[in-house]
């Protein structure tokens, strides 16, 4: 599995600049459940963060608020110094976020090619019909190239609900790299992926370029450490532990909180 990182040294020269994505004391409750509990959270530009816990540790709502999917009970949030608290999910790529879910959305009667092809033209505001007829030729080249960035080149005129769970995570990876964002929140890229599918997504997220900044939610921690350069653990809606990591896997509290077991 490849997990050298040839492009640290230029990530850490921004280190020091505006955060590409800010919370502060970030509360998020469904009725008297409080899934996030006064999160606070900078990730510098070009940064690789990976946010680890177990399920219901708060990972997906604290993503759904950065992406705008879900307004916060209290708090705020900001993308490359800019707040957008109250700003509409369907906004937040023009601010150059782009996210996956944990489940498939695309398209399942339209090939790989269109479904990127969609996910271009909603970035460039462009109309695109959704049946199938002529595509702008710049947008098909554009989607061929990035499909070919994440091994489905043979793929392309095969339709999304044909492609098997690996093949559609990496059609979701593709639509979100689309649009070259500059922050890019992946949630759970790696789930019910094959092990040479798991390394060849390393391989993928190691290639991105410096600039991008990237957040992960991964329950593969073999993924998330050789991705990562950071590492954010959440229990409970709280931030529990973080650091780079070999700190976060010798952590006493992540072993008994997280992995179940005594550090």
């Amino acid at each position: 599995m490849a997990t050298a990182h040839t492009t640290v040294p230029a990530r850490a020269e921004r280190a020091t600049a505006e955060p590409a994505v800010q919370v502060r004391s970030l509360v998020v409750a469904f009725g008297g459940l409080r899934a996030v509990k006064g999160v606070d959270l900078d990730v510098a530009s070009g940064e690789r963060l990976a946010i680890l816990g177990p399920n219901g540790a708060g990972k997906t709502t604290l993503f759904n608020v950065i992406a705008g999917d879900i307004t916060p009970t209290e708090g705020t949030v900001a993308i490359k110094g800019r707040d957008c608290t109250f700003l509409s999910s369907r906004h937040r790529p023009r601010l150059g976020l782009a996210r996956t879910y944990q489940k498939a959305r695309s398209f399942d009667g339209l090939t790989v090619r269109e479904n990127v092809c969609l996910a271009l033209a909603g970035h460039r505001r462009r109309q695109l019909p959704l049946w199938r007829g002529p595509v702008d030729r710049e947008l098909a080249d554009r989607a061929a190239k990035v499909a070919a960035r994440v091994w489905l080149t043979d793929r392309l005129d095969v339709a999304a609900g044909s492609l098997s769970h690996g093949e559609k995570r990496q059609l979701e990876v593709a639509m979100a790299i689309a649009t070259d964002p500059d922050v890019l929140l992946l949630d759970e890229p790696a789930s019910g992926l094959s092990r040479g599918e798991r390394e060849r997504l390393v391989e993928l997220l190691d290639e991105l370029a410096a600039d991008v900044t990237l957040l992960l939610i991964e329950h593969d921690m073999d993924v998330a450490f050789a991705v990562a350069q950071r590492v954010v653990v959440m229990a409970d809606g709280e931030v529990v532990a973080a650091g780079s990591p070999d700190q976060v896997r010798s952590d006493p509290t992540v072993h008994r909180i997280y992995l179940g077991v005594e550090g």
